[in-house]
């Protein structure tokens, strides 16, 4: 987990849009969809439910 990984986070955490996040990071969406499931499974619990049109946090991202 770098300070970079945290940062993408708290970024899609406030927007809770993968595109707008990764356009203002300057990071290809598959980019940071890795980087998301990297923290995920270093946490051990996902931080996001994600569907096909919405992102939101989980209990464990809101407390993350």
């Amino acid at each position: 987990m770098t300070i970079r990984d945290l940062d993408l986070f708290l970024h899609l955490s406030e927007s809770l849009h993968f595109g707008n996040t990764s356009r203002a990071c300057n990071l290809s969406a598959s980019a940071l969809t890795r980087v998301i499931q990297r923290l995920e499974e270093e946490v051990g619990r996902p931080l996001f439910v994600r569907d096909n049109r919405t992102v939101s946090l989980t209990s464990a991202g809101l407390r993350f």
